[in-house]
């Protein structure tokens, strides 16, 4: 199934209706609606259109590409974009389908309380979201993991201590048409969901909204970086972009220009508050409130090293035991919510470990043990009999195979700012996060679960000396915050942005987790979905169309390619 249409079809003099920066969760809800009510829309995407995923060690870190403030980035069309700052790193998909092709698709509701915060507009606040979560859901299609199937061990030892099945959006039905009518394959249980599926089952944004949105007419068009906006004085906009053909294209040079009467910036976190900073910086009027109000979404990551029992919680790619299946990445929640306050709320989620990352994993999971697990002496004992043992594979006594990961979300103050380095890209400074408190509470958490599966708990890999100290997100949020104004936000609860004067800068959108202003505490593509079909709506309603909500591909459009 290709997406993407030629972009020599990407005629410079067209005025769009509407162009949309990006291809993600908030990308692809605006460009579907759009679509589908008549507005001609355009779909900017920085990545490649991928077929087949890295899936073995070597092509994983040929397709890292690293930008951080003394680094020179790397291979820009590489799947896995790891933003490297002083503080706080940031783990983004770059491709169409942005970071929905390496999440863990885990589809589930925030505490309601989290509205209740005065860091939204009263507009959220005072209304339900209620309808908009329907509309994703119903598009996304998520389920748990079915109980027709076997069990994963990694399942199973989170059910033995409490855990229950979450929703992930992943097709594990017979091949078919899936809940939009785009035609995937069942899901094997390979457990490689974050390296990016190579089964065709994962739902990502190119097997829902996108192929709504393709439907509807709109035009894809991949490997077009956006490095800036400017207004024309008939209030219509220049989207300049660059084309990456090969990944090791200089940023900026050779800019090309589309032209839109309306514009929804939809990058991602560090995307589009980069494209608006820069925009900013060269006479783009926009609120003073950009960059504020970046999240990492309580993210922490911890490892349950040697446990008990088998765990089977590494990848397989295409050799599965269908009797014995790692299963998608993310299948449990020990959910850790109610009867707290919001803010000491945690969740712990288990994890498979991607099958091309086990060799590295093997190595250092030991070493991390004695460096950050509960019991060094274990950890080294690993380390020796794995170290002169190279024929050692994933066997039941494997310490990794007795292993998993987790991936543990709280809140962590909201306070974070995304400002732009010497070279132009948007880099995290957030110095007071080292400090916060939540991070000793997951860890204690985790901890206590890790002793009841019998295991070694490494508190934070990347949190030693050997990997920079730093903590990591892959749920970043922030940086364009909604607000009742252009002195608490950057768009309203429509996302409208705000100018440096506080007015409305009418036809400039944004629509991703960017607008999101604070910690949500569990998985976020629901809620950046849910509130991203809110602004379709009002976009519609702007352009003076009328709203249709189709989450179905008419028959006649449907293949089975």
């Amino acid at each position: 199934m290709t997406l993407a249409n030629d972009v020599a079809e990407l005629d410079t003099d067209t005025l769009w209706d509407a162009v949309v920066i990006g291809s993600g969760y908030g990308a692809g809800a605006c460009a579907a609606r759009l679509a589908q009510a008549g507005a001609r829309v355009c779909i900017l995407e920085r990545g490649r259109e991928w077929d087949r995923f890295p899936n073995d060690p070597d092509s994983i870190r040929n397709n890292v590409q690293i930008d951080h403030p003394d680094f020179v980035r790397q291979h820009r069309l590489g799947l896995y974009n790891f933003h490297l700052n002083d503080d706080l790193d940031v783990l983004v998909g770059c491709g169409l389908g942005g970071t929905s092709l390496i999440n863990a698709s885990v589809t589930i509701r925030p505490d309601d309380r989290v509205f209740d915060s005065n860091e939204w507009p009263a507009a959220i606040r005072n209304s339900s979201l209620e309808p908009y979560y329907r509309r994703a859901w119903d598009v996304l299609g998520p389920t748990p993991y079915p109980a027709s199937r076997p069990v994963p061990r990694k399942l199973a030892a989170m059910e033995s201590v409490g855990a229950r099945r979450l929703d992930v959006n992943v097709h594990f039905d017979a091949a078919g048409f899936n809940n939009v009518g785009v035609h995937q394959e069942p899901c094997t249980g390979c457990g490689d969901c974050i390296t990016g599926c190579n089964q065709r089952a994962k739902k990502t944004l190119c097997f829902t909204y996108l192929p709504l949105a393709k439907a509807a007419g709109a035009r894809i068009f991949v490997q077009c970086d956006v490095d800036h906006l400017e207004r024309a004085a008939d209030g219509t906009f220049a989207i300049y972009y660059q084309r990456v053909a090969r990944g090791d294209e200089a940023s900026g040079e050779g800019l090309r220009r589309v032209r839109a009467r309306r514009v929804i910036v939809a990058a991602g976190v560090m995307g589009s508050t980069g494209i608006l900073l820069r925009s900013q910086a060269l006479g783009l009027s926009i609120s003073p409130a950009l960059g504020a109000r970046f999240s990492g979404n309580g993210d922490a990551l911890a490892f349950a090293y040697a446990c008990a029992r088998t765990m089977n919680a590494v990848g397989t790619g295409d050799v599965v035991n269908p009797l014995d299946p790692t299963g998608p990445t993310i299948l449990s929640i020990l959910d850790g919510r109610a009867g707290r306050d919001l803010e000491r709320g945690i969740i712990i989620e288990e994890g498979a470990l991607p099958g091309g990352t086990a060799t590295l994993l093997r190595t250092i999971l030991p070493v991390l043990s004695a460096l950050r697990g509960d019991d060094g002496e274990h950890g080294f004992v690993h380390w020796f009999r794995e170290r002169f043992d190279p024929t050692r594979g994933l066997s039941p006594g494997d310490a990794l195979a007795h292993s998993l990961v987790y991936l543990i979300m709280g809140h962590d103050g909201s306070d974070g700012l995304i400002a732009l380095d010497a070279q132009g890209r948007p880099t995290v400074r957030w110095p007071a996060l080292r400090d916060r408190t939540l991070f000793t509470s997951e860890d204690d958490r985790a901890r206590a679960v890790t002793e009841q599966l019998g295991g070694t708990f490494i508190a934070n890999p990347l949190f030693t000396p050997p990997l920079l100290n730093n903590l990591i997100t892959v749920h970043p949020l922030g940086g364009c915050p909604m607000g009742d104004d252009g002195g608490a936000g950057v768009v309203d609860d429509r996302g409208r942005v705000f100018d440096a004067s506080g007015a409305i800068t009418e036809g400039l959108y944004v629509a991703d987790g960017s607008v999101i202003p604070r910690s949500i505490g569990v998985n976020p593509l629901l809620t950046i979905t849910a509130v991203a079909e809110r602004i379709a709506e009002a976009i519609v309603n702007d352009m003076g169309l009328a709203f249709v909500d189709r989450s179905v591909i008419p028959v006649a459009q449907r293949t089975a390619g």
